[in-house]
Formats: C-alpha cells, sequence, structure tokens
C-alpha cells in the first residue's frame, strides 16, 4: 500500500502534501488536493476498509487488500498511502494540522456526531484538546520521546489507512498519539462541517448532567453504562465520548494535570496501578467524586452551560 522509500513531500493520507519546512523553522505547508471528503461515507469503500483491518474475531493479525479495493478506497477518500515520517516532521504536522482548524468548528463536529452518528466528524475534538497546546520541540529520551510521546526520533512508515479506520469506526481511538492527531486534524480541515441542532445540545448535556449524578467511588465504566440510554452509541463508542471530554478537562481528576491548562508531557501521563485498564490519561483517574470542570464546559461548550446552568 504505497511505496515506503519517499518521506518528505509525500503524501499525508493521499489527500495532502507535505513540504519541507522553511529555514525560518516554521512548519511545513500541507497543501490540500482539489477535491474535497467525500462527506457521506462511501459504503463500499468503508467496507474495504474494514475487511482490511477488522472481522469478527477482531483486528487482522496480516491486514492484506487488493489493489483493485485499494484504489478504488482511495478514491474515495477512505484508504490512502503510507507514509514515512520522523519525529520532527510528525511535530510539524500537527502544528501546521492544528493551525487549520478553529475550536469552533471542532466543537460543532463534535455535537453534531452525537446525533447524526459522524464519528470522522466526533474525532477532531480530542485531537484539537490534546493538541491545542503542542510544543515546539526537539527530540528528547530513548526510545520514546518524553515531550509528545512519539516512538524514535528516524523515519518510521505510518499506515494513514489504519488510523482512518480508527476514526471512521470508533470516533479515534489514539487522540493523544501525535500521529493520529495530525492526520485527524488536517482531514478534519477538509470536511464542511453541520450545525448542531437542538438535540446535539440536548444530548451533551443529558451526557453533563449523567456525569454528575455517578457516585463518588464510580469511574468511567459505570458512566459508560450508564450513557447506554442516553445517545446511540455502542459500549466503544461512549468511551471515546468519554475519553475525550477528559482530554477537554471536563471530566478532570482533581489533583492531575489538564490538557485544559497546557500540554501534558508524556512523561506526566501516569497510569493507575492496575492489571487492566480501558482508559488513557487524564479520564482514567476520574471518578464521580470529582464532578464536572464547569470552567472547561462553558470554554468548550457555552450553549450547554447556560441551558445546564438555567435550567
Amino acid at each position: 500500500m504505497g511505496n515506503p522509500g519517499e518521506s518528505l513531500g509525500r503524501k499525508i493520507g493521499g489527500i495532502c502534501d507535505l513540504k519541507p519546512a522553511p529555514a525560518d523553522g516554521q512548519p511545513p505547508a500541507l497543501n490540500a488536493k482539489p477535491f474535497a471528503i467525500t462527506q457521506m461515507i462511501d459504503h463500499k469503500a468503508y467496507k474495504i476498509l474494514q475487511n482490511t483491518y477488522w472481522s469478527s474475531s477482531g483486528w487482522n493479525k496480516s491486514p492484506a487488500v487488493s489493489p483493485d479495493d485499494f484504489k478504488y478506497a482511495k478514491k474515495m477518500g477512505v484508504m490512502f498511502d503510507s507514509v514515512s515520517l520522523n519525529h520532527r516532521e510528525i511535530c510539524d504536522l500537527v502544528r501546521q494540522s492544528i493551525s487549520k482548524v478553529k475550536q469552533g468548528d471542532v466543537v460543532n463536529g463534535f455535537l453534531a456526531s452525537l446525533s447524526t452518528h459522524r464519528l470522522d466528524l466526533r474525532s477532531a475534538l480530542g485531537s484539537y484538546a490534546t493538541a491545542r497546546y503542542f510544543p515546539k520541540h526537539g527530540f528528547r529520551g530513548e526510545p520514546v520521546c518524553q515531550v509528545c510521546g512519539v516512538v524514535g526520533k528516524r523515519s518510521r512508515l505510518i499506515d494513514t489507512s489504519r488510523l482512518n479506520f480508527e476514526r471512521l469506526k470508533w470516533g479515534g481511538v489514539s487522540h493523544w498519539d501525535p500521529i493520529y492527531t495530525g492526520f485527524d486534524l488536517n482531514l478534519f480541515s477538509m470536511l464542511d462541517v453541520p450545525m448542531p441542532t437542538k438535540d446535539d445540545r440536548r444530548i451533551l448535556a443529558r451526557i453533563i448532567e449523567t456525569a454528575k449524578r455517578i457516585k463518588p467511588e464510580q469511574r468511567p465504566r459505570k458512566l459508560e453504562e450508564s450513557l447506554s440510554s442516553v445517545f446511540e452509541s455502542n459500549r466503544h463508542e461512549r468511551e471515546i465520548v468519554i475519553q475525550i471530554l477528559g482530554y477537554c478537562g471536563i471530566l478532570q481528576p482533581t489533583g492531575f494535570q489538564s490538557y485544559y491548562d497546557g500540554f501534558i508531557k508524556y512523561k506526566d501521563r501516569s497510569d493507575r496501578s492496575v492489571y487492566k485498564i480501558d482508559w488513557a490519561y487524564p479520564v482514567s483517574w476520574w471518578q464521580g467524586k470529582h464532578g464536572v470542570n464547569d470552567e472547561a464546559l462553558r470554554h468548550y461548550f457555552p450553549s450547554v452551560w447556560d441551558e445546564l446552568s438555567t435550567g
């Protein structure tokens, strides 16, 4: 699925070109190709994407797709050439991609996804929330950059089609990963974002109200279960919504750093000491006793905050 031999100048997601950074050190330009992402995902193309990576038993151990199927899915904007990027190029991609989106559009996309089930619209808020304070930095630490979490300084081959599968199937998974963040926000910048409806805002208000009713000792899993009757979703989709609200600082555990206040370095994202955990930092630490951060809620969703405050 694409020649891994090139780095800069390769197509990012098959949609835009990453140009070399100029001498002043500014981020490279990501130039959109003269076509837009298909607003309604082509069913055949999505099935090709899903069958490449997923089966009834979970992830395919050896993803494979025929040349003809890949060509069709790529034409429909669902699958892309793999790309080779190093740490600096990944960081440049994040900084450039986040500069191309507006917070209001990202928020509207998230809200609209709650009733339309457009998970490509939902994902971007998680990426935006984790990356809006993304720092310019060099690679620090081995084998993982202790600032951003990118593995390795040298170029690595990135399967952007797999990233898009996570984006379309669940609304994203790795919003804390700069590779996913840059890819996700870049694709979002090419979408026509619908305006959310009153029903969308009501759904989020019910999500927030449910979070406020969780018992002090209960954790995110209980919230996920409680949301099953609030909006149309499966367990994995509800998990991602909760994760995103955590990245926004709305579900923020007391005593832990928040992405709402600034970028959290990889080395500072501590996990709970348990055998198995399904949640990422910081929501992995959240309990009902921490409640809802009204300041962050008002920042991202002022209309919902107003409704809850006056209701």
